[in-house]
């Protein structure tokens, strides 16, 4: 019965996308989003490795071709062409488990995938659940499937600004009562943006280009210094799928609930197809 509802699913999906005459000129491109893996655990953060394997599957029986982030890069600078309904998978935070769980079933998956670390977790336990080494990031790169891209170095919290709590990277801190010039807070962000940069740049050995705002926040002026310091793509947290016309600094992403099985995912997906 489940492969039955899946099969219904994908049908519809390639009915879709074939109906697209336009799809290899202006291909509506899917971002999904994950962060953690863990065995018998489901959250919305919370993919169990066993379904991560059975929606990676379903994804490719529907139709989707997983793409490195870079083509998605060079099809939006530079006209680069895409496959049909193409797919790009972003894993935010660069959790250990990235490594131990997700990592090997994109090997043996043949899909690719990009994690976005926050700089100053690496090899560390900041929190809950403990992050990869800039070795084991390097490992992941090498190997050709993975690419390492920028969650900030140490902008991963929120703090109260004058106007209530939100995001450190798009809120100006208040100390002592007094909120941060527009200069100090500037500068800030720009010492943070950059200094991940080069950070991953010089551990991991890949170019980096790429973005995931924390928790979502983001405002003009951090674009700008996005923009400033040479990245080319960031990405929201607000659901839905792309195509040549969204802007590259306000990609939105798909959550991939660990509590939804492959055919919900897929159903979540062709809604915004439709």
């Amino acid at each position: 019965m489940y492969r039955c509802k899946v099969s219904f699913l994908i049908l519809s999906i390639l009915i879709l996308v074939g109906c697209n005459e336009d799809i290899e000129e202006n291909p509506i491109i899917t971002v999904l989003m994950y962060h953690h893996f863990e065995q018998d655990a489901a959250t919305s953060l919370i993919v169990d490795p066993n379904l991560f394997r059975q929606q990676l599957i379903a994804l490719k029986e529907a139709g989707f071709t997983s793409i490195r982030e870079k083509d998605l890069l060079l099809h939006l600078t530079e006209g680069k062409q895409l496959p049909e309904n193409p797919l790009v998978i972003t894993i935010d935070d660069g959790y250990l488990s990235n490594f131990k769980l997700a990592y090997p079933i994109l090997q043996e998956q043949e899909m690719y995938a990009t994690l976005y670390v926050i700089g100053h977790s690496r090899g560390q336990t900041p929190g809950e659940f403990p992050h990869f080494s800039w070795e084991q990031a390097k490992e992941m790169y090498e190997s050709g499937w993975i690419d390492i891209q920028s969650h900030t170095y140490d902008h991963h919290y929120s703090i109260e600004g004058i106007n209530g709590k939100g995001p450190v990277l798009s809120t100006k801190m208040v100390t002592d009562g007094i909120e941060e010039s527009e200069e100090e807070y500037k500068q800030r962000i720009f010492e943070d943006l950059l200094k991940i940069k080069l950070e991953i740049e010089k551990n991991v050995g890949n170019e980096v280009y790429s973005f995931t705002y924390p928790y979502g926040g983001y405002n003009e002026t951090v674009i700008e210094i996005l923009k400033e310091i040479g990245y080319k793509l960031s990405y929201t947290v607000e659901e839905g799928i792309m195509s040549n016309k969204q802007s590259r600094y306000t990609i939105p992403r798909i959550n991939v609930d660990g509590r939804e099985n492959p055919e919900e995912l897929i159903q979540k997906i062709l809604k915004y197809h439709e």
